[in-house]
C-alpha cells in the first residue's frame, strides 16, 4: 500500500479524483488540494474566485472515507438593505465511498464513476445545500423603508410604518365625546 499527493498541477483532469487504487486496495491515503470553478449559480450570488477544494480519501481496512474542506469566496447583497457585501463559506465534507451500494436510495455515501471522484460536482452540491438563504450585511441591519425605500441604517426617513386598517373606519369616531 502506497500514499499518493496530488496537488492542482499534477492532476491530468483537476475536477477529477482518482481513487481506483484506493478502491483496490493499493493505496491507503489520497491527499488533494484543488482550485476549481465549478458552476455555482445561484440567484443573487457570484463566485468569482476558483474554489478550493483540499482533503483526503483514506482506505481504512475496507472502509473508505473522503473527508475535504470546501472554500468558497462569493459576492452576494445584504438581504435587508441591497448592499453588496463579500463572503467566504467554508465546509467540511466526510462521506464514506463506496465501489457500489444495493440501496441507490443511500445519498451520504460517495460513489466514483469508473473510479474517479467528480470533485466539482461535489463542491457544487456542497455549496448549493450549505449556502445561507438569507444574508445581511452586519446583524443589526435595519433594512430599507417600505415606503419611501431609504435606507435606514444611513437615516431614519421619518415615515410612519403603522396604518389604520381601513376596515375600522367607520368606528373611528365612536368613543369620541360630543
Amino acid at each position: 500500500m502506497t500514499d499518493r499527493g496530488l496537488m492542482n498541477n499534477t492532476i491530468q483532469n483537476p475536477t477529477m479524483l482518482d481513487v481506483s487504487g484506493l478502491l483496490r486496495g493499493e493505496e491507503r491515503k489520497i491527499t488533494f488540494d484543488v482550485l476549481l470553478t465549478p458552476e455555482l449559480d445561484v440567484d443573487g450570488i457570484e463566485v468569482n474566485t476558483p474554489t478550493r477544494i483540499k482533503g483526503t480519501a483514506v482506505n481504512l481496512s475496507g472502509y473508505m472515507e473522503l473527508d475535504a474542506e470546501l472554500t468558497v469566496e462569493y459576492e452576494t447583497h445584504c438581504s435587508r438593505c441591497l448592499a453588496p457585501i463579500n463572503r467566504v463559506m467554508t465546509h467540511r465534507i466526510t462521506a464514506p465511498i463506496a465501489e457500489a451500494l444495493e440501496n441507490m436510495d443511500n445519498e451520504e455515501y460517495i460513489i466514483p464513476e469508473s473510479g474517479n471522484i467528480d470533485l466539482s460536482e461535489l463542491a457544487r452540491e456542497t455549496f448549493f445545500l450549505n449556502v445561507p438563504m438569507a444574508h445581511l450585511c452586519r446583524e443589526d441591519c435595519k433594512g430599507l423603508c417600505p415606503k419611501c425605500g431609504a435606507d435606514r441604517n444611513e437615516a431614519d426617513c421619518g415615515c410612519i410604518l403603522k396604518e389604520k386598517d381601513p376596515r375600522w373606519k367607520a368606528l373611528e369616531g365612536f368613543f369620541d365625546e360630543d
